[in-house]
């Protein structure tokens, strides 16, 4: 195959580089709720799971959770604005502050990689789906209505538009083509997909949710890729709206993705308190001492 990049034949919508609409009817029937529930568990348990394939250690229990506060105020605290910060608070009010935030966002990283394999999951549903090489990848071969022998998707899965962005669009792009045109027994024509799995800026589009992306001097990062946002990839792989599948998936995140700092607050924020004082970093007026919580994080 040649190195240069070609443009695939498949229909166009019109002048544009965009593939035909019809080449992508919603999916009907839908897929039963059922099997939308089967996916959705096995997204979150591979988010769950490390590059092994083995469940990651999961903090559970108020010491745990105590012990994993401490270390994560002293090795990702600022040695100025964190020591400020924190003697502003009651200390009974620290834990909930820094242990929330934190789990949020360990959890917003797991959800990332649900969205994936939620995906990923929903698309074998349909399609012959392959083992991609990297994780967050799909290769699949997909049927076309009214367009033989269907289409070769080469998909990078992303929680947001804010994960790929900027002089990364054109990385992603390059590395999706790369692995088209170095497969020898491609078929049919390939298309290149972005996929974003939540909607941009609280906006969730319809069924026309897929564009071509161009760069600063408007010219297109690909003759032969699509960003496809959610509300066009959830109807497309399941028949059913993104809200209905977001929707199923909060019935269930409980399951994986517990908040412990929330169902022990008040036990933990008990239990930080006494270990402050052990550790002699309150000062006399009760507050976080500032010059001890400077030399516990530095020294």
């Amino acid at each position: 195959m040649s190195n240069k990049i070609q443009l695939q034949p498949y229909p166009r919508e019109g002048n544009s580089l965009l593939s035909a609409n019809f080449l992508f009817p919603c999916k009907n029937p839908p897929l039963p709720l059922e099997l939308i529930d089967e996916c959705i568990d096995d997204g979150f348990k591979r988010c769950l799971k490390n590059k092994r394939g083995e469940f990651k250690n999961q903090i559970e229990s108020p010491e745990s959770l105590i012990k994993s506060t401490i270390k994560h105020l002293r090795e990702r605290s600022d040695p100025i604005l964190n020591p400020y910060f924190l003697s502003l608070l009651k200390i009974e009010d620290i834990f909930e502050l820094d242990a929330v935030s934190y789990e949020m966002q360990r959890h917003r990283m797991s959800i990332g990689i649900f969205y994936q394999y939620l995906i990923l999951e929903l698309m074998r549903k349909s399609w012959h789906v392959f083992d991609a090489s990297r994780e967050g990848d799909i290769v699949a071969d997909i049927d076309t209505h009214n367009f033989e022998p269907g289409i070769r998707l080469y998909m990078s899965i992303k929680k947001s538009k804010d994960t790929v962005g900027g002089q990364d669009i054109s990385g992603v792009i390059r590395r999706l083509e790369n692995e088209a045109k170095a497969e020898k027994n491609l078929n049919r024509p390939y298309l290149c997909v972005v996929g974003i799995a939540t909607p941009s800026k609280g906006n969730l589009k319809g069924y026309n949710d897929r564009t071509t992306k161009v760069n600063k001097s408007n010219q297109p990062y690909s003759l032969n890729c699509e960003f496809w946002g959610p509300g066009f990839i959830f109807p497309y792989i399941s028949g059913h709206e993104a809200i209905q599948i977001y929707s199923l998936a909060i019935k269930r995140v409980a399951n994986y993705l517990p908040f412990m700092t929330i169902k022990f607050k008040q036990e933990c924020s008990l239990l930080l308190k006494s270990e402050l004082l052990k550790m002699d970093l309150i000062d006399q007026e009760g507050n976080l001492s500032i010059d001890k919580f400077l030399k516990f994080i530095v020294g």
